[in-house]
């Protein structure tokens, strides 16, 4: 479980919840309005839960890295950046075009 306090509120994750990473999640990230979290895992996904809607609303980005996925924060409410064992940082849109 996680825990996450803003001004007025605290918000309780249940890490058991997130099932659909297949390895060990090494990071977490919450947006500047604190209601998407993001997970960065071994399995090299980076997936981005809405807080208070089902976990089938998730955004999945399948193979953000060659290798595990060891860094993440939300830019702003509609962009994240990871980095990973491959050496590289990507920026990614959650704006579906």
């Amino acid at each position: 479980m996680t825990w996450h306090l803003t001004e007025n509120f605290i918000f309780q994750v249940k890490l058991n919840n997130m099932l659909f990473n297949t390895a060990r999640i090494n990071n977490l990230a919450w947006s500047p309005d604190s209601t998407l979290v993001a997970t960065g895992s071994l399995d090299t996904c980076v997936i981005i839960y809405e807080i208070g809607k089902p976990a089938s609303s998730r955004r999945t980005i399948k193979g953000a890295h060659l290798g595990g996925v060891y860094g993440l924060t939300f830019i702003d409410q509609d962009r994240v950046v990871s980095s990973g064992e491959d050496g590289c940082v990507r920026l990614w849109s959650l704006i579906s075009e």
